[in-house]
């Protein structure tokens, strides 16, 4: 029999008693998160209501943090005004009418109204305090708060389940609206029901736990997911060991593979360390994952190594900034912080491990298509590519940015992906097109253009990012949905790493052949090597994307023949881009790169024109066939100009004068040989590249 006798679905009487041992003991992690809990909920009782003076976000987005955060600190240290504060809050919320419920205005209100995933937020809010801190509530307000529940969110939010039949994150996130409010009304019949929905969701991720939208959206459904689970172990414990936590907890792995470093942003973001990621399709760049994610994997995974990194991404994003704000966008507007759930959490023993601990591939693809080379853990450089994957089992959000990469030397993103503003930005579809991302698009027909248009107007072959949605066929979802990409290569010798991927199908005719490979050699060279074909002439357009956020880039460019190029400078971190074949250099489109997502434009982390530095080198005119190498130098700013190329027919050589690297290309070969004249090949055999040294 299941134990339905616990007080609270979100706290156990044994972690409360360790959270008062341990603040007792002055234990150190928990009482700095205790006192950040304290800080953060008296700051919004100040206000006198849910949002306060400087607030950006309409009520519906922080109203699930707000009110978890003020309803765990009620129910541990009990106060009047505090008990007035989540009153006045959260029966505003549950007399609200079922319109308002359902979410904005440029939601959809047709009758019958249906919840969308502001709905699935507010039943998250009122389901914590309900469980939390039903005891500020007389018996009459506690019956509003259960009819709101029942009538508005669990109702509305069934509603859409009820309407839609595909998988990805929506689908978890409304799923856990109704699973958590379920389980703090006791109403066992819907948990019965929607619990086969909640575990369902969970196949949204890849098979290696990676997820196919972003890092972003991984996040966002492995919260509801930890929520559904959290609200069900402790009181529903048969029912919480029917979700699979390893779904997502072996993207582990993918998580720690994209995390680059942490520093500070500078301007509006102030000095504290922010993290920085591989912000592939829609994700910020300071991306980290949820801390409350982090502490359940760390306390529920079966896996050690699960649980040791998900304690060290905790301690290293989290513990030494554990005031960084905004809470108000911590899951809705993805600027991921730490929750109500993170002191329960924090009492279940975990030890760190690092990456280099857990022995991680410095060269590793996942199955969404991402993949990572570097020079060593916690070292120089780092490439992130979007290349070759699989199927996805969870489409959607998705960028026209196939073999695309993001460069980082010296704790600096010299090469960026844009990210993603507001989604009612009117830019927001031209940041999401191949031509802004640091791949090829291709001129498919030649247009007269005076001399002051950019050429990249004319007929624009990009690749297609909307992809058919995967449907749920009598619950059973459908086959995975393939975008159109292939890993060729993914392969690491002592101190070179190569990674390949064919992307032809996502560019549509009469593009027939699109590979690229990235060949890194020590922490200094980077050759990046394309061969394209075509049924048609077509004129290819080399992208790239230079990182000019705060105006700090120092660019150079060189168009002299046969040596054509582009410096790059940003802070100690210096990059040398070579040209290799005899595309002509254009002057820079002022694009953007985003910091971060806002549900609401011009806000912070919205990037500004000229924020992204687009240059582009188009091919003089239309060919079938070609191989181009572009050959990167990376140093520290002061060194980089005394890197050089040198070229010869299919060969390449990249030198300082001390360090040298060659690349030598021929038919479904290229070979590496380093100044002391060691040698690695990469070689197809059909079409089976291997790295051999």
């Amino acid at each position: 029999m299941e134990n339905t006798t616990a007080s609270s679905c979100f706290l156990s009487s044994l972690e409360r008693q360790k959270i008062k041992d341990l603040i007792a003991d002055g234990d150190p992690l928990l009482c700095q998160f205790r006192a950040a809990l304290h800080e953060r909920v008296y700051a919004r009782v100040a206000t006198k209501g849910l949002l306060g003076p400087d607030a950006t976000t309409a009520w519906y987005y922080p109203a699930a943090e707000y009110l978890s955060d003020a309803a765990m600190l009620y129910t541990l240290e009990p106060e009047e005004r505090l008990a007035n504060w989540l009153r006045t809050v959260a029966l505003d919320i549950a007399r609200t009418s079922a319109y308002d419920w359902a979410g904005p205005a440029f939601r959809d209100h047709k009758e019958p109204l249906t919840g969308h995933l502001e709905t699935a937020h507010l039943c998250w809010a009122l389901a914590a305090v309900y469980d939390l801190a039903k005891d500020a509530f007389s018996e009459s307000e506690q019956a509003e708060i259960r009819q709101a529940l029942a009538e508005k969110g669990i109702a509305l939010c069934r509603q859409w389940i009820a309407k839609n039949n595909h998988l990805a994150n929506w689908r978890g996130i409304l799923t856990s609206g109704v699973v958590v409010a379920a389980a703090v009304l006791g109403d066992q019949d819907t948990l019965d029901e929607y619990i086969p929905e909640l575990v369902r969701c969970a196949l949204a991720f890849q098979p290696d736990g990676s997820y196919g939208e972003s890092l972003q959206y991984g996040n966002y459904l492995a919260y509801a997911l930890t929520l559904g689970y959290e609200s069900l172990c402790r009181t529903y414990p048969e029912r919480a060991a029917q979700l699979d936590v390893s779904t997502y907890g072996r993207g582990l792995h993918w998580m720690v593979s994209s995390l680059f470093y942490q520093k500070p942003m500078g301007g509006s973001w102030g000095t504290e360390p922010r993290a920085r990621a591989a912000n592939f399709n829609d994700s910020a760049a300071i991306y980290r994952p949820s801390g409350d994610v982090l502490l359940h994997l760390a306390a529920r995974s079966n896996v050690p190594d699960e649980r040791g990194l998900a304690r060290y991404l905790f301690e290293t994003y989290y513990a030494t900034v554990p005031t960084q704000g905004p809470h108000d966008l911590a899951t809705f507007g993805m600027v991921n912080d730490w929750g109500f759930l993170t002191l329960p959490l924090l009492t279940h023993e975990s030890q760190s491990i690092s990456p280099k601990e857990a022995d991680l591939p410095l060269t590793h693809s996942f199955s969404n298509g991402h993949a990572f080379l570097r020079d060593v853990w916690d070292g120089r450089t780092i490439v992130a590519i979007n290349g070759g994957g699989d199927p996805l089992h969870g489409p959607g959000h998705l960028h026209g940015d196939l073999n695309s990469f993001i460069l980082v030397h010296n704790r600096e993103r010299l090469l960026v992906d844009p990210g993603h503003s507001c989604y009612r930005n009117l830019i927001h579809g031209l940041e999401s097109s191949t031509q802004t991302h640091n791949t090829c698009t291709f001129l498919v027909e030649a247009e007269s253009l005076g001399l002051q248009e950019d050429k990249a107007k004319a007929t624009v072959l990009e690749q297609r990012s909307v992809l058919p949605r995967r449907l749920i066929t009598n619950g059973v979802p459908g086959p995975p949905i393939d975008r159109g990409n292939r890993r060729l290569s993914v392969d690491r010798q002592d101190v070179v790493s190569v990674v390949g991927a064919e992307i032809s199908q996502a560019c549509g005719a009469p593009i027939q052949h699109f590979s690229r490979f990235w060949l890194l050699a020590g922490s200094h060279v980077l050759f990046v090597v394309d061969r394209i074909e075509a049924s048609q002439p077509v004129t290819t357009i080399w992208n790239w994307l230079v990182n000019n956020r705060d105006g700090k880039a120092q660019v150079n460019t060189s168009n002299v023949p046969g040596a054509t190029h582009l410096t790059v400078r940003r802070n100690e971190a210096g990059m040398k881009l070579f040209h290799g074949s005899n595309g002509t250099l254009g002057h820079p489109v002022y694009g953007y790169v985003h910091d971060a997502y806002h549900v609401e434009p011009a806000n912070r982390g919205a990037g500004r024109p000229g924020s992204g530095l687009l240059y582009r080198w188009t091919e003089p005119a239309p060919l079938q066939t070609r191989t181009v190498v572009h050959a990167i130098a990376l140093d520290e700013a002061h060194r980089i100009d005394t890197w050089q190329l040198r070229t010869e027919p299919n060969r390449y050589t990249l030198t300082n004068g001390h360090k040298q690297w060659t690349l030598e290309t021929g038919t479904n070969l290229y070979r590496l040989v380093s100044g002391h004249g060691r040698v690695w090949t990469v070689a197809s055999e059909n079409d089976r590249w291997t790295l051999q040294y």
